[in-house]
């Protein structure tokens, strides 16, 4: 959601609420300058992985067992 600074100064704790469920962003003279996020007590470090992590398992495999990665990079060089 846009918001305009002047509109922020008068209503900042309705802005503040917004920012719990989506991003507030103040604009200043028409243009974006800073952004309202949720505030998130879990640091980043204790927060669990995906369970599926489906871009880098859909790399595992694409290459068949025997291939010699010198080989591949010697032809791809070649083109």
């Amino acid at each position: 959601m846009l918001v305009a600074l002047s509109d922020l100064k008068v209503n900042v704790g309705r802005y503040v609420d917004l920012a719990k469920t989506e991003a507030v962003i103040i604009t200043k003279y028409g243009k974006p300058a800073a952004k309202i996020v949720r505030f998130d007590n879990e640091p980043w470090y204790l927060k669990r992985m995906p369970e599926k992590i489906t871009s880098i398992e859909q790399l595992f495999g694409t290459l068949p067992n025997d291939i010699d990665l010198d080989d591949v990079r010697t032809e791809r060089l070649s083109q």
